[in-house]
């Protein structure tokens, strides 16, 4: 079916608490297994471009792979920008056919943010596209941790890892998150449609172990009637019984994704434990297969793993089974992006 755009797919997901699955485009590979899973489970599905997608693919040919795919699928599927980095390069996704934009200005101040903002959802709104906007920062664990000392903390019991964390990142990363304060006329400045709010997640994550904030999450529910977003997701521990199992104690104001989406995160996105599953998947065919010539047999367990993984997230975001029909052809009522 054609692309459609995300406002509806929120607005739905937001009125009957699931969230919608966002997963990165980064090559072919996991293209494939993020729709194979979502027509599977029967899920809405977000495909993102980020810049890393943009500066390996090109533009042109991220785009190109999650048209293609989304025209041969039975599930509603968005294409959608992943922190754009400027007023520009909105316009160049709106022209080359995306169906979601989004801005990511973090990095400047808060009224150059709400400006770049709400220019870029005058523009969208005009052609039908929705606009997430970011609202505090989103940090990268790169920001607290190098590559030798994330080596040597990964082979530490999570808890410590958890601990450890708490201590080197947590203030900052307690600095930088939404203020709820603002949000309100964050949205109303804007016009935006979704807000990719920063509540305590870090991107880059090696691991599921971090928690989010609770009470940031609910002060932001109640600040704004707009579906909320949860990026750097994969580094979230994800229920109640994984941090009981990994001995991580959740600290009154924390949650797991799982009770984020109950709370009002809408949308959720999952980057680094997608390509690190494929990575898995494709290591282990080749070492048991170091003489292998076709490449693609050693692809392809990377894309098996990877889709069980999108899998296991769709379920655990309430996404599965909300798309009537079991297989290609099928339609739904979800509007197309026009």
């Amino acid at each position: 079916m054609p692309l459609v755009t995300s406002k509806e797919l929120l607005q739905q997901a937001q009125a009957e608490r699931y969230a919608v699955g966002a997963f990165n485009a980064n090559n072919m590979e996991c293209v494939k297994a993020v729709i194979e899973a979502a027509e599977e489970e029967r899920a809405p599905v977000i495909l993102q471009v980020s810049q890393g997608a943009i500066r390996y693919a090109g533009l042109g040919m991220a785009t190109t792979m999650v048209q293609t795919v989304a025209q041969e699928a039975s599930v509603p599927v968005v294409l959608h920008l992943d922190h754009g980095t400027s007023f520009l390069q909105n316009v160049q996704c709106l022209h080359a056919g995306f169906t979601s934009l989004m801005y990511d200005g973090a990095a400047e101040p808060l009224e150059k943010n709400i400006e770049i903002s709400a220019k870029i959802a005058e523009i969208a709104h005009a052609v039908g596209l929705p606009v997430e906007a970011e609202l505090g920062k989103i940090p990268k664990i790169e920001d607290y941790v190098d590559g030798e000392r994330a080596n040597e903390l990964r082979h530490r019991p999570p808890a410590e890892q958890v601990e450890i964390l708490r201590e080197t990142a947590g203030p900052q990363v307690e600095a930088l998150m939404a203020d709820a304060s603002q949000a309100a006329t964050f949205v109303e400045k804007t016009g935006i449609d979704s807000l990719a709010a920063a509540v305590g997640s870090i991107h880059g994550m090696w691991a599921d172990i971090w928690p989010l904030r609770r009470d940031r999450i609910e002060a932001l529910v109640k600040a704004t009637s707009l579906p909320l977003v949860c990026h750097g997701s994969s580094g979230v521990v994800r229920t109640r019984a994984d941090a009981k199992a990994k001995g991580i104690e959740l600290r009154p104001d924390e949650c797991t994704l799982e009770e984020a989406v109950q709370i009002g995160i809408c949308k959720v996105n999952v980057a680094t434990a997608v390509s690190m599953a494929f990575l898995r998947g494709a290591r282990e065919a080749w070492d048991e297969r170091p003489a292998e010539k076709d490449l693609r047999k050693v692809l392809l367990p990377g894309l098996q793993a990877a889709k069980e993984l999108v899998r296991g997230y769709m379920r655990l975001f309430g996404s599965s089974g909300r798309i009537a029909g079991a297989g290609r052809g099928e339609t739904s009522e979800v509007k197309h992006a026009e």
